[in-house]
């Protein structure tokens, strides 16, 4: 059987080999190339084309994977800056200016309040200021509750000071009035003016309400 199929094929080749010959040198040619364009097709389709899938599926992966390890190395560096950075930092931050602001004010506030009046005196003060100015008639002396002081800080509402005011109503002639308030103003303790109102009467008396105030570290109420 099989010497009868290399006869076959060998007759078939000799056939194929004597049309090659009896056809011109450029129908040849052209059969030649033909068969060599035949040959690198088969050989592209069979060899170098499952290479060439290979390759681009490869370099997908491989854009795929750098695309992955990127994103990882972010993550990475993230959780590094999120490790090193301290969570209660900028809690710290603020805690550590609200002292310092009501350090600062606590120190304007003490160096205001230095030379003031103390609360437990003020009443007594004027009091006596009052009856040491002839033609002067005490009316009323009454204290004021105190009010506490606000810094305006939502975290520190108080300043821990308390404002302490006394009113004072009496009675006398223009220039005695103004020779006691000149005293008021000579005196060594300090206090603040609130409310002064002069109110003509009877000629030549006139009355006078007076409300001042001090600073005190002292809630409690002071009375007269």
């Amino acid at each position: 059987m099989a010497l009868i199929m290399n006869n076959s094929f060998e007759q078939e080749y000799k056939k194929l080999s004597s049309k090659f010959l009896e056809v011109s040198l450029r129908e040849q040619v052209l059969i030649l190339f033909c068969g060599l364009v035949v040959v690198i097709l088969m050989m592209y389709s069979l060899l170098l084309e499952p290479i060439f899938e290979s390759s681009e599926k490869l370099q997908q992966n491989s854009k795929s994977a750098d695309k992955e390890i990127r994103f990882l190395i972010a993550q990475v560096a993230e959780l590094s800056d999120n490790i090193k950075t301290d969570p209660n930092g900028p809690v710290l931050e603020r805690i550590a200016l609200l002292k310092r602001q009501i350090l600062n004010i606590t120190n304007q506030l003490k160096t205001q309040t230095d030379n003031l009046v103390p609360a437990n005196k003020m009443a007594g003060m004027l009091e006596s200021v009052l009856a040491g100015s002839k033609g002067l008639t005490l009316i009323e002396l009454q204290s004021i509750a105190p009010i506490p002081i606000s810094l305006g800080l939502p975290e520190e509402p108080d300043a821990g000071l308390y404002r302490h005011g006394v009113t004072l109503v009496f009675q006398g002639n223009y220039f005695d009035i103004q020779r006691y308030l000149e005293k008021l103003e000579s005196l060594p303790w300090q206090f603040y003016w609130e409310r002064f109102d002069y109110l003509v009467g009877d000629y030549p008396t006139a009355s006078v309400e007076l409300e001042i105030y001090t600073l005190s570290t002292n809630k409690a109420f002071i009375g007269v």
